[in-house]
């Protein structure tokens, strides 16, 4: 099942991530991404990125003791494909983020309502696109593009 899919960050690039966050709670993500869509439906996969290498840009950071994060910036011609809505309220996009660490309870999506702040210059940061798949209780990341016969 494909779970969500995002740009995802490899190893040097999310200790890179890590090593700007300023406070690091106990529970770190370690697939590091930028979500663009959880549990997308059939016609919101998008093949036509899987693999491809985006850059965005790290624009700010905060804490709240729950959620730690950073807010990010996604290149123009990609925001078409950033369908992130906000649960609540699904006119409304969640603004672009990265979730990096969480307190025990802590709930990832939450990122989106820290009150971020700006960094006098972003910082850049390279990605791929790709989708995280669950199945059979396990979960990896794909750069493969998705079997539209695969289970949704």
């Amino acid at each position: 099942m494909l779970s969500y899919e995002g740009i995802f960050f490899d190893n040097d690039v999310a200790n890179y991530i890590f090593s700007l966050e300023k406070t690091h709670l106990p529970m770190v993500n370690d697939i590091l991404h930028c979500t663009f869509k959880y549990h997308p439906e059939e016609n919101e996969i998008f093949d036509e990125l899987v693999g491809r290498e985006i850059e965005i840009l790290l624009l700010g950071y905060a804490c709240d003791g729950k959620n730690s994060g950073f807010l990010v910036k996604i290149p123009d011609e990609y925001m078409k494909y950033y369908i992130n809505r906000n649960e609540e309220n699904p006119d409304k996009l969640k603004p672009p983020h990265i979730t990096t660490s969480l307190a025990e309870g802590a709930k990832a999506k939450d990122t989106q309502y820290l009150n971020f702040q700006l960094f006098d210059k972003p910082y850049i940061v390279k990605g791929k696109f790709g989708y995280w798949i669950k199945e059979y209780g396990q979960g990896y990341l794909s750069f493969d593009k998705y079997k539209k016969s695969q289970k949704l």
